[in-house]
C-alpha cells in the first residue's frame, strides 16, 4: 500500500516526531512511504505569516490545494495525519475526500477540543471546553501559551469545526492513544464509532542496544525521567523525598522552569541527584536497575514514552492515578498509583517498594510482559493495518451512499 504521512512540525520537537518517525520506520517494512512535513519554525519566520494565521488556522484553502495536487500525482491508499495545527489545517481532509484517499487521523493530544491541547491550565485540570461547554470559555483565561489571541484563533477553530459537524463527516477514522483519551474526544463531540484505540509503540531497547540487559538485582534508587516543570508534579516529588527522610536515591533526569528552584530546595539531601539532560541509552540503563520510575504528573497526559521505556525495561511505575498514566501501568501489576499531588500517599507507594522485594520482582517481569504484549512493533503493525482497512472500508461505504 502507498501511504501519505502529513504532519506539522512544532518549534520545540517532542513526543509526536518521534512517533512519527518510529511509525515511519516501521511501516516501510511492508509499505510504500511517503512524508509531507511542514514546519512551524520555517513558515512562522515573518510577522506576515504569522497575522495570516489568525484568519487561516480554521481552514486553510492553499493547505487544501497543495494536499490535493499531491495526493493527485500518486494513488495513495490512505493519507495518515499525525498534526494538522497550525499551518495545514481541516481543509486537507476534504482535499483527501475529494480525491478519493481514505484518511486517518491520530489524536496525540487534545487540540481539536481545548484551544491548548492539554485540558489542564494554571495547576489544574480544565474541562470547560466539553462535556457541552465551549472552548470560548477559556479565551479570557490566555490558556494557549498565555495569549488570549491566540486562544481565541484557536477556541474558533474549535468551535468552527464543531458548528459545521465537520469531525462527523471527517477524516475517515481517528486513532486514540487509549480508552481514556477516546472517552475524553467522545465527551468533546468526535463520533465514538470512527474512534479506535491504538497505543504508540517502542522499539525494543534490548534489540536496538545490544549491551543493554534488564538487571535482577535492582540499585537502592528511584528515578524521575522528564519536564522538570509544576504540571509534572515533581515539587510533590522532591517535597516528598524531603518530608520523609527515604533510604534511597532519587534520580531526577531532565530539565524545566523549576529545575532551579527545587535543586535549591533539595541542596542539602545528598540522596537527590540532578542529573540534568542524558542520552537514551543512559535512561534506559538506569530504568534497568532501578527499583522504580516514580511519574507524580497532574496532568492527564497523551502517551508519555517514558513510561513504555519503562515497562520494556522491566522497571516498575508509582504513577499518579490520572489519565492516560493511570491506564498504562496497572496498579499492583505493573507499579502503583496514588492520587496526584498526594505526597502522604506518595510516601506510602515508595515505602511498599523499598519492604517488598518479592512483589517488586514481580512487577518487574510483568512490566517487561506488558511491553511485549501490548506495546511492541509487531502488535502496532497489525493494528495500525486494521485501521487502515477500517478507513478504506468508511470511504467505500460513503461512496455507496451518494
Amino acid at each position: 500500500m502507498n501511504i501519505l504521512q502529513v504532519h506539522n512540525k512544532y518549534k520545540i520537537i517532542g513526543g509526536e516526531w518521534t512517533v512519527l518517525h518510529q511509525e515511519y520506520e516501521l511501516l516501510k517494512r511492508e509499505h510504500d512511504v511517503d512524508q509531507f512535513i511542514v514546519d512551524n519554525e520555517k513558515e512562522l519566520e515573518s510577522y506576515v505569516n504569522q497575522f495570516k494565521l489568525i484568519f487561516s488556522t480554521h481552514y486553510n484553502r492553499q493547505s487544501k490545494k497543495k494536499m490535493a495536487d499531491i495526493l493527485s500525482v500518486k494513488k495513495y491508499g490512505v493519507m495518515h495525519v499525525h498534526n494538522f495545527f497550525p499551518l495545514l489545517s481541516p481543509s486537507i481532509f476534504e482535499a483527501a475526500r475529494e480525491q478519493g484517499v481514505p484518511s486517518v487521523m491520530t489524536l496525540h493530544n487534545y487540540r481539536l477540543i481545548h484551544p491548548n491541547g492539554l485540558m489542564y491550565h494554571n495547576g489544574k485540570i480544565d474541562q470547560r471546553s466539553i462535556n457541552g461547554g465551549s472552548a470560548y470559555k477559556c479565551v479570557m483565561d490566555g490558556v494557549y501559551r498565555n495569549s488570549v489571541l491566540q486562544t481565541a484563533v484557536t477556541a474558533y477553530m474549535i468551535e468552527y469545526h464543531r458548528k459545521n459537524a465537520t469531525w462527523k463527516k471527517f477524516p475517515s477514522v481517528f486513532i486514540a492513544l487509549s480508552q481514556f483519551s477516546k472517552d475524553k474526544f467522545i465527551e468533546g463531540g468526535l463520533p465514538g464509532d470512527r474512534i479506535f484505540i491504538k497505543p504508540n509503540f517502542l522499539k525494543d531497547p534490548l534489540i536496538d542496544f545490544k549491551e543493554l540487559e534488564i538487571s535482577p538485582k535492582k540499585k537502592n534508587r528511584f528515578i524521575y525521567v522528564g519536564r522538570i516543570s509544576n504540571e509534572k508534579g515533581v515539587e510533590d516529588l522532591i517535597r516528598c523525598w524531603l518530608m520523609n527522610n527515604i533510604d534511597a536515591e532519587l534520580y531526577m533526569v531532565g530539565d524545566g522552569p523549576v529545575k532551579p528552584k527545587l535543586e535549591k530546595l533539595s541542596r542539602h539531601d545528598s540522596s537527590v541527584k540532578w542529573i540534568g539532560e542524558v542520552s537514551r541509552k543512559e535512561i534506559l540503563k538506569l530504568f534497568s536497575d532501578s527499583k522504580a520510575v516514580i511519574f507524580p504528573t497532574k496532568w492527564f497526559e497523551g502517551q508519555p514514552l517514558v513510561l513504555l521505556e519503562a515497562l520494556s525495561m522491566g522497571c516498575p511505575v508509582i504513577t499518579s492515578k490520572i489519565g492516560n498514566p493511570r491506564e498504562i501501568i496497572e496498579d499492583g501489576i505493573t507499579g502503583l498509583h496514588f492520587t496526584p499531588g498526594n505526597v502522604i500517599e506518595l510516601y506510602q507507594k515508595i515505602k511498599f517498594v523499598l519492604n517488598n522485594p518479592e512483589k517488586l520482582r514481580e512487577f518487574s517481569e510483568n512490566a517487561r510482559k506488558v511491553y511485549l504484549n501490548k506495546y511492541s512493533p509487531e502488535q502496532n503493525i497489525r493494528q495500525v493495518d486494521e485501521i487502515y482497512l477500517m478507513a478504506d472500508e468508511f470511504e467505500k461505504k460513503l461512496s455507496r451512499t451518494r
